[in-house]
């Protein structure tokens, strides 16, 4: 398994996790989707989307951690959090907000 996939596959490992943490479930991708990744200039780019609703039901069992992070505006330090917990299972991706989304 490549770098790139084991990446993939830990991000969603922890995103599921974190749906059951919510008691909510991604049967119809309704919550997240993270996209194949495209390589591009000698990196591996991949869209991650997650839900309103999921970021609110993050937040809501988050909130000191996120309000503690990293960033001015929430959406900062919402994207600072959840690089953190990629991390910490050894996750190398990089999150940022794509400039379309801001």
């Amino acid at each position: 398994m490549s770098l790139i996939e084991s990446d993939g596959k830990i991000a969603k490992e922890i995103l599921h996790e974190f749906q059951k943490n919510c008691n909510i479930d991604n049967d119809d991708n309704r919550n997240f989707v993270l996209d194949s990744p495209i390589p591009s200039a000698g990196w591996y780019f991949a869209k991650l989307f997650l839900s309103g609703q999921f970021v609110k039901k993050l937040y809501e069992l988050n909130s000191d951690q996120i309000d503690n992070s990293k960033g001015k505006k929430f959406e900062d330090k919402f994207v600072y959090w959840l690089g953190i917990k990629f991390k910490i299972r050894k996750c190398e991706a990089h999150i940022k907000i794509a400039s379309e989304m801001k």
